[in-house]
């Protein structure tokens, strides 16, 4: 198994325990961004282009400026993706080391690092991007399916939730049912679900667009 590979299954295993999440994430900073290009990671690309496809149903994304948060930005990969099509991105990450790097790409107007999505992101205020994206986040041992609500909650209503869901993921938690026990409530509406495209070598993702409807 090619180390980059087994990197990744390894971040899978580690059951949402905070402190091996961050320990982990700490000493693979600086070869995340080379592993996960040998892994074929396919996420960043695959939110741009769904990013970019809502564009003609939601014209204010065309905008410069559109205020996007990258939620659980790591190395900033999909924070790039973003900002080259026009949008101003902040971004947190629970590892310290990981924002350090993504800093590096100067593709964010502000990150914060030690921001744990489980815990309900209880700096960040209540409407206030246009899009919130998280793009490998939602994967095993790492972010209950009960973190989209944080996700909503920060994000205005009329704007976007786009979210990856690798396949193991899906098979392995209640996401679906989350989001569909918050359609119920009326709290967002699913725009689109591209089903079973490219993520790692590992399997697919699915990929989703909610609209936060209150």
């Amino acid at each position: 198994m090619a180390k980059s590979q087994e990197s990744v299954q390894q971040a899978h295993r580690l059951e949402g325990d905070v402190g091996r999440i961050t320990e982990y994430y700490g000493d693979w900073a600086a070869s995340y961004d080379a592993d996960l290009s040998e892994s074929g990671y396919q996420g960043p690309r695959n939110i741009g282009e769904l990013y970019s496809a809502l564009t003609g149903s939601y014209r204010w994304l065309q905008l410069e400026g559109t205020t996007v948060l990258d939620a659980g930005c790591g190395t900033g990969l999909a924070g790039v993706v973003l900002r080259e099509k026009g949008a101003t991105v902040d971004g947190f990450d629970l590892s310290e080391a990981m924002v350090e790097q993504a800093r590096t790409t100067g593709a964010y107007r502000a990150l914060d690092g030690g921001v744990d999505l489980n815990a309900g992101l209880t700096g960040y205020e209540d409407n206030a991007y246009d899009v919130t994206a998280s793009c490998g986040v939602f994967t095993l041992g790492h972010v209950s399916p009960e973190g989209l609500r944080s996700l909503l909650r920060v994000t205005a209503p009329g704007g976007l939730v786009l979210v990856s869901t690798f396949r193991d993921y899906l098979d392995g938690t209640d996401f679906v049912a989350v989001a569909e026990r918050l359609a119920e409530e009326g709290e967002l509406k699913v725009v689109e679900r591209r089903r079973d495209l490219a993520y790692t070598s590992e399997g697919p993702a699915d990929y989703w667009a909610f609209e936060v409807l209150r």
